[in-house]
Parts: structure tokens; sequence; C-alpha cells
């Protein structure tokens, strides 16, 4: 029984996350900018999703471009990177910065995208 309420949650759940994912609004490499002048203030040391924002990364919404994003802009530059990607839609992401067991630095990265609807509310 509760393997098929935990499936059955998770179906829910999936079918949720595609349909949010899909409705998502397409924002240009501007509107991020714009964004973060936008948000600095209120999420810069707030946690935001349990994590204690620290900076702001600009990077493509889909996950799967960022390798190719963060390559390009590595070899390239960031002027680079961006107008390569320039028609795709891009992401705010917040970066917060913790250490590991062994002193490592570790950076997470949390989307920032409906903050703005989430304080709003």
């Amino acid at each position: 029984m509760d393997f098929i309420l935990h499936f059955l949650l998770l179906s829910f759940l999936f079918e949720y996350l595609v349909l949010f994912l899909q409705q998502k609004n397409k924002m240009t490499f501007d509107e991020a900018v714009s964004m973060i002048e936008r948000i600095k203030e209120i999420a810069v040391n707030v946690p935001v999703k349990g994590r204690f924002i620290q900076s702001f990364f600009i990077g493509p919404t889909d996950w799967k471009l960022m390798a190719t994003f963060m390559t390009i802009r590595v070899q390239r530059g960031e002027d680079a990177a961006i107008s390569e990607f320039l028609g795709k839609s891009f992401s705010v992401y917040g970066v917060s910065e913790t250490n590991t067991e062994g002193g490592i630095p570790r950076s997470d990265m949390t989307v920032l995208d409906d903050l703005e609807k989430i304080i709003g509310n």
C-alpha cells in the first residue's frame, strides 16, 4: 500500500513538474540582468530555498546547455558565451558557497526565476 501511495505521489509530482517547466516564461539576457538589479537587495545573504545566496549567475534555462555555455565562457569569455546563446532562454541563478568536510569549496546554484512571484504572494 505504501508503495502505491509513493508511486502515485511521485507520478503526480513528475506530471506537475513537466507541466510547470513547459509553461516557464522565456527570459532574455537583458531581462535576466534587469531581474538581478531588482532582487539583489532582497536576495543576497538571506536564505532562499534553503541556501544563503552570496552572488548571482546568469546562464541558460536549459540545464543541458549549461556545460556548453560554461565551456565557451572559459575558452572565449563571457561576452562570446552570451552572444552564442542569444535567442535562447536565460535564467537567474543564486550561487551559495559552502565548504565540504575537506575544506574544498562547493558552489550550489538555485534557480531564482520565480523569486519575485514568491515574494509578491
